[in-house]
């Protein structure tokens, strides 16, 4: 007896911790940067399917015609994981199923991921067409970016 409930309060903490660390960063907010000579505007449901769009290969340039670059985020990490879920509106499935097409009938590649805010602020500061996801608190810091729009993890 001892030891069936000795594993079941295992197996609930375990669930419970493994829940914790899957889950993006809830009291975070994170911001969308572009590069500042980029002139996209509206309202949020416009930025929201337009970043989407580039971001998933669906469109492969903002509208006026600069060619877009997105950028992503380390897998695991809260800002990607904010992105997948607030703004893609998709699972890590889906969004594996979606590339795997993609490379099949295209050839695409998803965009590339990087870790450093640092150096994603970099891409984003040389490339007219780049944007990526940071920490809200991060991006007042991005010479030569621009925050497009702002989400919360809740």
């Amino acid at each position: 007896m001892r030891t069936l409930f000795s594993k079941f309060a295992l197996a609930t903490v375990t669930a419970a911790v493994l829940t914790m660390m899957s889950t993006p960063a809830l009291a975070e907010n994170f911001a969308i940067v572009v590069n500042a000579e980029n002139g996209f505007s509206g309202d949020q449901g416009t930025l929201q399917t337009q970043i989407k769009r580039l971001y998933l290969k669906e469109q492969s340039a903002w509208p006026g015609g600069i060619e877009s670059i997105p950028f992503g985020r380390e897998e695991a990490s809260p800002e990607q994981m904010a992105f997948e879920q607030f703004i893609l509106g998709m699972s890590s499935a889906e969004i594996q199923g979606h590339w795997l097409k993609l490379k099949q009938i295209r050839g695409e590649t998803p965009p590339r991921g990087i870790g450093s805010a640092r150096i994603l602020a970099r891409q984003i500061g040389k490339n007219p067409g780049a944007f990526g996801v940071v920490l809200s608190s991060e991006a007042a810091a991005i010479a030569g970016g621009k925050v497009l729009f702002e989400f919360s993890g809740n």
